[in-house]
């Protein structure tokens, strides 16, 4: 792993600087942007900070910030709301479908059966 930083103030005050020039010129940020701006080979040379214990705090809220500007983007009309929705999508993992967990499909088909039992004692 690369040790571009050596502190979690460093990586956060490069940040800063990242975040500071993508608004000064109106343009949003991006995972891509932010590991290019701070000479990382790639976004998984700067994603794999997040398992240090030192820079996974910055990480995420520097993550946490890209989600919420991304967010904020959905009701400008000057951004394409595909693109910020594909954003959302491959970078911050949101999805259009709700994804039914184990716990779930364990309360729909204990109230599946209810109905089964109550259909055959109607008969």
């Amino acid at each position: 792993m690369n040790r571009k930083y050596k502190k979690a103030k460093d990586l956060e005050k490069k940040a800063e600087e990242y975040f500071a020039i993508q608004e000064e010129q109106n343009k949003p940020c991006s995972i891509a942007g932010i590991s290019y701006y701070m000479g990382f080979a790639d976004k998984s040379e700067f994603l794999d900070l997040e398992k240090m214990a030192e820079f996974a705090p910055v990480i995420n809220r520097i993550k946490l910030r890209m989600e919420s500007q991304a967010i904020d983007m959905l009701t400008d009309k000057s951004y394409a709301t595909t693109g910020v929705i594909f954003n959302l999508k491959c970078s911050f993992g949101y999805s259009d479908k709700q994804v039914a967990g184990k716990d779930d499909m364990a309360e729909l088909m204990q109230n599946a059966r209810k109905l089964i039992d109550e259909a055959q004692s109607d008969e």
